[in-house]
């Protein structure tokens, strides 16, 4: 559908979909093995403050960016068109880097999981490098590409 304003833009109920999925996945892989919760009388959110983990690979390091990368690029797809290009980028980090916060921030019940300060920088990096990659893509992927007209024909 078009006017003189250009195609109508619609929301993508497949990247909220996918939004949420890759969030599921990432709590799923945050939280597992899901057992032993414990209080150990640390506060949840002492890893912010914490130094750096004496324990930490490149393999953690890159893990930990790349893992958060999808997340914040389908985070704008997700948001788009109610918000668009950096606001989305913007708000898809936050909202990333809060998953992020609370998935270290309960991993300090899981003895066999470590919480780490560095761990958040990293994922909210991530989610930002994606978002930012996303954020000039959306509308001509999501609004003017072959997923619009798609969901057109459906």
């Amino acid at each position: 559908m078009s006017s003189d304003f250009g195609p109508r833009t619609q929301a993508s109920p497949l990247a909220r979909l996918a939004f949420a999925c890759m969030a599921a996945v990432i709590v799923y892989a945050s939280l597992y093995p899901f057992e032993g919760w414990t209080d150990t009388g640390i506060e949840p959110w002492a890893f912010v403050s914490a130094p750096w983990p004496r324990y930490q690979t490149d393999f953690d390091l890159i893990t930990n960016v790349l893992a958060y990368v999808p997340l914040g690029l389908l985070g704008v797809f997700a948001l788009h068109p109610k918000l668009r290009a950096h606001w989305a980028a913007l708000v898809s980090t936050l909202l990333c880097a809060a998953l992020s916060f609370s998935m270290e921030a309960l991993q300090t019940y899981l003895p066999f999981r470590v919480s780490s300060n560095v761990d958040w920088m990293l994922n909210t990096a991530g989610s930002l490098a994606g978002a930012l990659v996303a954020a000039p893509l959306a509308a001509p992927v999501l609004d003017r590409g072959p997923l619009r007209d798609l969901r057109m024909r459906l």
